[in-house]
């Protein structure tokens, strides 16, 4: 797990929308091999957010729909029917350092069923937001447009991380 990022995703995220309670995220992207997914699947729902996982069958954790069934979250396979949905879209990166091959036939495929491109964006409410942790691989899991769009938080995530570490040490 990574509790900073959790604690600095959470801190970031009520800053710019107030209490959690209700609110939709969907967590998107490689969630096998994301620390970052695991420790938001802790915090966020006990912070009142409903959660949505959304990945390809082949990044989904062995398990999850039992995990799911016994926390309340929800799991998916389609990205485009959540998007009008949620006030947080929070992409993961894509690990591919942890991958062997076999996880998705090739990045252009991963994109265009997974990643947050110039179209989705335009699928995602008004107000909804944007988180990755970074690093981010532009062009695969998140384009640069998502990436720097006006409603993207992924520098105040990085504000946040420097404030979150500095309280956890003092």
């Amino acid at each position: 797990e990574h509790p900073t990022q959790a604690l600095l995703d959470a801190y970031t995220l009520e800053r710019r929308l107030g209490s959690l309670e209700g609110k939709r995220v969907a967590i998107v992207g490689d969630v096998t091999h994301s620390r970052v997914f695991r420790s938001n699947l802790l915090s966020l729902p006990r912070l009142g957010a409903r959660v949505t996982v959304v990945a390809p069958p082949t990044l989904m954790p062995s398990g999850i729909a039992d995990w799911a069934a016994a926390e309340g979250f929800s799991i998916t396979n389609e990205f485009d029917p959540v998007l009008p949905t949620v006030d947080v879209a929070m992409m993961l990166r894509v690990q591919k350092e942890r991958m062997s091959g076999g996880y998705f036939p090739t990045p252009r495929e991963y994109t265009v069923g997974y990643g947050l491109t110039r179209d989705r964006l335009r699928k995602l409410p008004e107000h909804a937001v944007i988180c990755h942790p970074g690093p981010m691989n532009r062009g695969l899991e998140i384009s640069a447009d998502a990436a720097d769009a006006a409603r993207s938080l992924v520098l105040d995530q990085v504000s946040a991380g420097v404030a979150v570490r500095m309280s956890i040490l003092y």
